[in-house]
């Protein structure tokens, strides 16, 4: 009905103006902006007695009429400057010129969407007179409609008024972390001129990131303002954060159960340490009798459980997010790539439209573009029982995804790309369950893809989801402190499965607790076990193990482990452990040569790593002395002498008797 008002109006006036030039028509027009998503320049409803005029006037011309789109009747130019306070709020001043480009019409109204649903003393003012803005409520938006009392006519003339409001959700404190998310202005064929001023409060200190980079920077009493090209912000919002690290306190449960006859052996996964994160237990209830690395880096901790049993594992202790990786953290030597390239169970790179769209998205960042743009985020699935679409089903699919679309899409395009890509599963904190959803409100678990950057070594996290639903915020360049990493699907698309999954049959709990917190005390600390026994035999090899357990509460990282004897030349005393979990051990193998078999001496071994040593003493016997010394081939021995003086004597009188 809209296009077609449209049409008719454009069609109606255009037939006046042909048959009387000096018989002008002012047109009513509403202007609409979005600071959100989607471009909506669009014209307002006409009143019903115009409309069915223009139809029957029209209908003759309808055919032949060109349609002129509102983007041809104005230009605007906006000046906007954020004001963030130290409490959080920030003011939002925008002062906005509307330029008539033709004689014969006039703005009735302006339309403005912002990307947030906590506004509050919203007020547009020109200068004659206050204007009444009328608010609509979205789910994400607020729509702000403002009506102009006059009627403004002429070619170069027009509006010049000024909306302010203050927002609670333009800047939060979340921790120990400042964040600043500004939406981007929708670009539209209207828009003249752009100007972004930002003012932050000098306290907040100096900003660990901002994307776009600012054109200038200057101190204004109390603030800092920022500044940005009009280009960069028409392509992405602002995204700044003040704090280098957050940290999160955790209290997670597992639940585990062998509904089985006999004993099984089964696995949980620990949120692990990252690039960008760096765990430290407080308590780990029961303990595991391991802890494994498997190749994505998850920390998999092993159970036995005996029939039919129950256990309810505990797992307490303190997240450290980092924005910026560590230095402690090792590279990733990422020699084959092929386990992160290849199809699997909801990345479906050989699907022919992802074949086809990969062909046309070459890096990361366009793929990135591409989920954002075309999928759309909803809310109405958002529940505790979610069905897994995969990405070919996402891209079949585009008005119904939840994050775990977005990120299987863009792990599929990825792959297709030859660009290696994976998974993640965690917490992500928000405080604004519309702008930056979560897929499961019961443990309030997140989705978001990382790809292999070959340059520095590193898997890159990046938010596709939250990229859409914030309204063009950057969640690629650069990542927020509030993504908790609990496991990493790369091997495979469904395993580990994280904390909160782990549940028995029919039961309703909240297994996952994350709030913000402070960080523990680190306490590295390991235990080192030499494996071998006291007494050896001389003229054989002997085997024996080197066990480095860590007993503290994280891990610990490029332990050098060696072992030294007296008087063993040994083939290798020295080994590399690059990552030991908290609650693991590593099992190192070693060899002492054989000796002499005549060989009689005390010897000792010394092992030290990093954080602990142990020494043991050995005696190595010659076969003759081991077995005098042995009190049970003494035994055998004197039951031996037994037999055979038993059986001799036997022989003896067996002959004697024959004899007589």
């Amino acid at each position: 009905m809209v296009d077609l008002a449209k049409t008719l109006m454009t069609s109606w006036n255009q037939t006046r103006r042909a048959r009387n030039p000096n018989l002008p028509e002012p047109v009513p027009l509403l202007v609409s902006s979005i600071l959100h998503n989607q471009p909506a320049l669009h014209y307002n409803d006409f009143m019903l007695k115009k409309l069915l005029l223009a139809f029957f006037s029209a209908i003759f011309y309808l055919f032949s009429a060109t349609q002129v789109l509102a983007a041809d009747e104005f230009l605007t130019d906006y000046q906007v400057k954020y004001d963030v306070y130290s409490s959080g709020v920030t003011h939002t001043k925008f002062d906005i010129s509307l330029t008539n480009n033709l004689s014969n019409i006039y703005a009735k109204e302006f339309s403005l969407s912002i990307g947030s649903t906590k506004l509050e003393n919203i007020a547009a003012y020109n200068e004659k007179e206050t204007l009444e803005p009328q608010i609509n409520q979205g789910d994400k938006t607020t729509n702000i409609i403002i009506p102009f009392n006059d009627k403004v006519l002429g070619k170069d003339k027009g509006q010049n008024f000024t909306l302010e409001f203050d927002s609670l959700d333009f800047a939060s404190k979340l921790g120990n972390v400042w964040e600043i998310s500004i939406p981007k202005l929708s670009k539209s064929d209207n828009l003249r001129s752009y100007s972004l001023v930002l003012s932050i409060p000098q306290a907040f200190g100096i900003p660990a990131t901002i994307s776009p980079h600012p054109i200038s920077s200057q101190t204004s009493g109390s603030q800092t303002i920022y500044r940005f090209s009009s280009d960069d912000i028409l392509n992405t919002g602002i995204s700044a954060v003040f704090g280098q690290i957050q940290y999160f306190d955790f209290d997670l449960t597992y639940h585990l159960e062998n509904p089985n006859v006999y004993r099984i052996t089964t696995e949980i996964a620990l949120p692990p340490d990252t690039a960008f994160q760096k765990i430290t237990f407080n308590t780990l209830e029961p303990q595991p009798y391991n802890v494994e690395l498997d190749l994505d880096g998850n920390w998999l901790a092993s159970y036995s459980l005996s029939p039919k049993q129950n256990i309810t594992i505990s797992a307490k202790g303190s997240a450290e997010i980092h924005l910026k990786p560590r230095e402690d953290f090792p590279s990733v030597e990422l020699q084959d790539f092929s386990p992160y390239l290849k199809s699997q169970q909801y990345w479906e790179t050989d699907n022919p439209n992802i074949q086809k769209i990969s062909q046309e998205l070459k890096t990361p960042y366009s793929i990135y573009q591409y989920v954002v743009n075309n999928l759309i985020y909803d809310y109405g699935r958002l529940s505790e029982a979610t069905t897994r679409f995969g990405a070919a089903n996402a891209l079949d699919n585009q008005d119904s995804a939840i994050c775990m679309e977005f990120t299987d899409l863009f792990v599929a395009l990825s792959r297709a790309a030859n660009i290696p890509s994976r998974a993640i599963n965690g917490f992500a904190y928000t405080t604004n369950s519309a702008l930056r959803p979560l897929s499961l409100k019961k443990d309030v678990l997140h989705a978001w893809p990382e790809y292999f950057d070959e340059q520095t070594h590193l898997w890159i996290p990046v938010d596709p989801t939250w990229g859409n639903t914030t309204g063009g915020v950057d969640f690629f360049h650069q990542t927020d402190l509030n993504h908790f990493t609990f496991s990493i699907m790369g091997q495979e698309s469904d395993y580990p499965v994280p904390a909160g999954a782990y549940k028995t049959q029919n039961q309703e709990t909240k297994d996952v607790l994350v709030e913000f917190g402070k960080p523990l005390e680190a306490n590295p600390q390991t235990q080192l076990i030499i494996n071998l026994s006291d007494n050896s035999l001389a003229g054989v090899n002997l085997e024996g193990q080197l066990i480095l357990k860590n007993t503290g509460n994280i891990a610990v990282y490029h332990q050098t482990v060696t072992l030294n004897s007296e008087h063993f030349n040994l083939p290798q005393n020295q080994w590399q452990i690059t990552v030991l979990p908290p609650f693991s051990q590593r099992t190192i193998n070693f060899t002492l040569p054989a000796t002499a078999f005549n060989s009689n001496f005390t010897d000792k071994l010394s092992a030290a790593s990093d954080l602990s040593s142990a020494s043991r003493q050995i005696t190595i016997l010659p076969a003759y002395h081991y077995l005098l010394n042995n009190r049970y081939f003494i035994i055998g021995l004197c039951g031996l002498s037994a037999l055979l003086i038993s059986f001799v004597s036997y022989r003896l009188i067996v002959k004697r008797r024959q004899k007589s």
